[in-house]
C-alpha cells in the first residue's frame, strides 16, 4: 500500500521539484521508502509501505529492463503469482518477487487489455516513453484513490488531494455543484471534487494522456440480476468464492489481522481467515462504553467463536485534537462521522499488524441496510391519500421529541427516516442516495443552485432504472456511496497510520456473483443479507446471524448537547467566510439543542466544511 504522484508536461517545463513536494506529502501512506524518476516530459513519484517483497529491489518507481517504461503503483494484486507464472511460461524473466513487476511486464505485453486480468485493489500510473503517453487506472470498486488536474498539455496526479495541492499551479477555486453534493450526501461523488480544477478518476475507469489530450473510459461494469438461478447451489458457490478471496488476501510478508465488529460480514471474513491462516488470527475492535452505539459484546462473542487473539480498545475520543487531522487527510469536505472510530480502530490495529482484513461491502452487495427493506413499503405508503399522509401522519410524527440514540434503537427515528426517504423518492425517482440536507435546505444554507443534471449520483441511478426499486437503490449505492464514502473513509483513515486494509467481500468475483443474484436471494420479508447469512450458518454464531444491523457510529448527537457543546458552537459560528448562511446554522443548532430534531449529522457536515475551508481555503 503506497502513495503515487506524477506530472506530465509535454512542453517539457521543469517539474521535478514540484513532483518531489507532492511525493513528500504522501510520506504517511508509505513510510518505508520513497523515490522519483524523471523523463523528458514526465516525473513520477512514489512512497512505499512494504507488504510483499521487502527488499529494496521492489522499490518504486520501477522501470522496465530498457528503461523506457516506468510504473508507480498503489495497492495489491492478489492473483499476481498466477499472472507471473503465465508470463514466465512465455519466456518473461523476473528480477523481483513483487506484484509491481508483474504489472509493468503485463503492460508491456498487453497494454490496456491487462485490466480485466487483475484481481486486486489498485490505482497505478504507467509512463510509456516510447509512445510518450501516460496510462492511469483505478480498481473496479474504487478501493484505491486517484486524483488528477488537467491543464492543457500538462497533467498532475496523486493519491490524495492535499498532495496534489502542493502544485502551486492548481487552482483552489470551489466547484459550486460539488459543494451542493457534499451537503446532500456527506461526500462528493466521482468524478467531482470540491475543487473545480481537480477530478477523481472514477472506480472501474482508466485514462490515457498523450499530446493529443486525455481520454477517460470505463473498463468494467457490474452485471445485472439473472434468471433461473438455484438458491442452494448459489449459496454453496458464494461460500466457496468468498473462502478463496479471503485466502488470497492472506499473502503478506508482514503481520496481518482483521477488524472484528461482531457483525455478520466481519465475523464471517474472520472465521474464513482463521481456517486458512497458519497461526492464530489477531482481531481488533473498539468500544464506546455506556452508549447505544457500543458493539463490544458482539465483537467479544465473535472473537470467542473463531478463537482469535482479540484486542478491544475502549475509546475516549479527544475530538479537539483529532478533528483537524481528520479533515486534513481527506483534503476536501467529508461528512461521514464514522471516520472518527475508523481512525481510532486503525490507530490501535497498526500497533500490532501492518495488514488488516475487513468486512466492507457486504451491506451494499447483499442488501444489509434497513432502508432496502423500507423501500418496499414506500410504494404502499405512497398509495395512502395525500391528505392522510401530509395532514395527519407526518405532522404528528414530526412533532414528537427527537432522540439522539442510535437510530436502530429508536422506532420514532426509523419512521422519520422512512418518511424523509419516501418524500424524496416520490418527488424525484432518481434521488436514491440518502441525503442529510434536502435540496431546499442546501440552497438556504449555501445560496447555491444544485443542478441534478450534473450530479454523478443521479446519473448512476438513471442507468439502473430497468431494475426493481430495491436493486436500483443497491446498484446506485455500489457505484457511488460504497466507493466515495465507505472506501474513501477506510483508505484515508488506514493510510494515515500506514495500515493496509483488504476486503474479501469486494473481490470482483464476489461482486459479480452478488450482482447476478435476484433480489429475493438477498432480502426476504424483513430478513436482510439472506443468502450470505445462510452461507455463514454453522460457521458463525446464530446470535450474530440474527442480530440487527448496527452502523459504525459515535454518539455525536449526545456529545453536541453535552461534552462537545461549547467546542461545536464555537466552530459553527467562528468562521465568517460568507459561504454559509448564519441563520440557517443557528436554526439547525437550536433545533438540536431543544430536541426538535436530531441534527447531529447536519452539524457535523457544517463543522467539517468550516474546518476544511479554514485549512485549504
Amino acid at each position: 500500500m503506497c502513495g503515487i504522484t506524477g506530472i506530465i508536461d509535454f512542453k517539457n517545463q521543469p517539474v521535478e521539484q514540484i513532483a518531489q513536494m507532492m511525493t513528500d506529502a504522501l510520506t504517511h501512506r508509505g513510510p518505508d521508502a520513497g523515490g522519483l524518476c524523471k523523463f523528458q516530459s514526465c516525473a513520477l513519484g512514489h512512497r512505499r509501505l512494504s507488504i510483499i517483497d521487502l527488499t529494496d529491489s521492489a522499490n518504486q518507481p520501477m522501470l522496465s529492463d530498457d528503461g523506457l517504461t516506468a510504473i508507480v503503483f498503489n495497492g495489491e494484486i492478489y492473483n499476481f503469482k498466477e499472472l507471473r507464472a503465465s508470463l514466465e511460461s512465455r519466456g518473461v524473466r523476473f528480477r523481483t518477487s513483487s506484484d509491481t513487476e508483474v504489472l509493468i511486464r503485463l503492460y508491456i505485453s498487453k497494454q490496456e487489455q491487462m485490466l480485466p486480468l487483475l484481481n486486486g485493489m489498485f490505482s497505478f500510473a504507467i509512463w510509456d516513453d516510447r509512445r510518450r503517453r501516460l496510462f492511469l487506472a483505478r480498481d473496479r470498486m474504487g478501493k484505491k484513490p486517484l486524483y488528477y488536474s488537467l491543464q492543457g498539455k500538462k497533467l498532475s496526479f496523486s493519491s490524495e488531494l492535499s498532495s496534489l495541492l502542493e502544485n502551486p499551479e492548481i487552482s483552489r477555486s470551489i466547484d459550486p455543484q460539488a459543494m451542493s453534493e457534499y451537503f446532500l450526501y456527506d461526500f462528493i461523488p466521482a468524478p467531482h471534487t470540491i475543487f473545480a480544477g481537480i477530478r477523481k478518476l472514477p472506480a472501474a475507469h482508466m485514462a490515457v494522456f498523450d499530446e493529443s489530450g486525455m481520454t477517460v473510459s470505463r473498463y468494467w461494469l457490474p452485471p445485472t440480476p439473472g434468471l433461473g438461478l438455484n438458491y442452494r447451489a448459489s449459496k454453496e458457490s458464494l461460500l466457496t468464492t468468498l473462502a478463496d478471496s479471503t485466502e488470497k488476501r492472506l499473502v503478506s510478508d508482514v503481520p496481518l489481522g482483521a477488524f472484528l465488529s461482531g457483525g455478520v460480514d466481519s465475523t464471517l471474513v474472520t472465521a474464513l481467515m482463521a481456517k486458512s491462516a497458519a497461526s492464530r488470527v489477531k482481531t481488533f475492535s473498539i468500544s464506546f462504553p455506556g452508549t447505544s452505539h457500543d458493539e463490544s459484546r458482539w465483537s467479544r462473542m465473535a472473537a470467542k467463536s473463531v478463537g482469535s487473539d482479540h484486542t478491544e480498545h475502549r475509546v475516549n475520543f479527544d475530538i479537539e485534537d483529532l478533528f483537524p487531522r481528520l479533515v486534513r487527510h481527506f483534503g476536501e469536505p467529508f461528512g461521514d462521522s464514522s471516520a472518527i472510530p475508523t481512525w481510532r480502530l486503525c490507530q490501535e490495529t497498526r500497533k500490532r499488524v501492518t495488514v488488516a482484513l475487513s468486512g466492507d461491502g457486504g451491506d451494499e452487495l447483499f442488501g444489509g441496510y434497513e432502508r432496502y427493506v423500507a423501500r418496499r413499503y414506500q410504494n404502499i405508503y405512497d398509495c395512502l391519500p395525500t391528505v392522510l399522509r401530509e395532514k395527519v401522519i407526518e405532522p404528528i410524527l414530526m412533532s414528537t421529541k427527537a432522540t439522539t440514540k442510535y437510530y436502530g434503537f429508536s422506532l420514532t427515528k426509523k419512521f422519520k427516516l422512512f418518511i424523509d426517504a419516501s418524500t424524496r423518492i416520490r418527488r424525484d425517482p432518481l434521488a436514491l442516495t440518502p441525503q442529510t440536507f434536502t435540496k431546499d435546505e442546501v440552497k438556504l444554507l449555501t445560496g447555491l443552485v444544485y443542478k441534478p443534471e450534473l450530479d454523478p449520483a443521479i446519473e448512476q441511478a438513471e442507468h439502473c432504472m430497468n431494475l426493481d426499486p430495491v436493486s436500483r437503490m443497491m446498484f446506485t449505492d455500489l457505484q457511488t456511496y460504497l466507493a466515495e464514502d465507505i472506501l474513501t473513509k477506510v483508505d484515508r483513515m488506514s493510510m494515515a497510520h500506514a495500515l493496509e486494509v483488504r476486503s474479501p467481500l469486494l473481490d470482483h468475483r464476489v461482486v459479480e456473483f452478488a450482482c447476478r443474484l435476484p433480489i429475493h436471494f438477498k432480502i426476504k420479508g424483513h430478513t436482510t443479507k439472506r443468502i450470505l447469512k445462510d452461507a455463514a450458518r454453522g460457521i458463525i454464531p446464530d446470535a450474530i446471524l440474527k442480530r440487527s444491523k448496527q452502523g459504525f457510529q459515535v454518539p455525536l448527537g449526545e456529545w453536541f448537547k453535552n461534552s462537545l457543546k461549547s467546542w461545536a458552537e464555537q466552530r459553527l459560528f467562528a468562521y465568517e467566510q460568507g459561504l454559509l448562511d448564519r441563520r440557517s446554522i443557528e436554526k439547525i443548532w437550536q433545533d438540536h439543542q431543544k430536541s426538535r430534531s436530531d441534527n447531529a449529522s447536519k452539524i457535523w457536515l457544517i463543522l467539517c466544511f468550516n474546518e476544511w475551508k479554514n485549512q485549504f481555503g
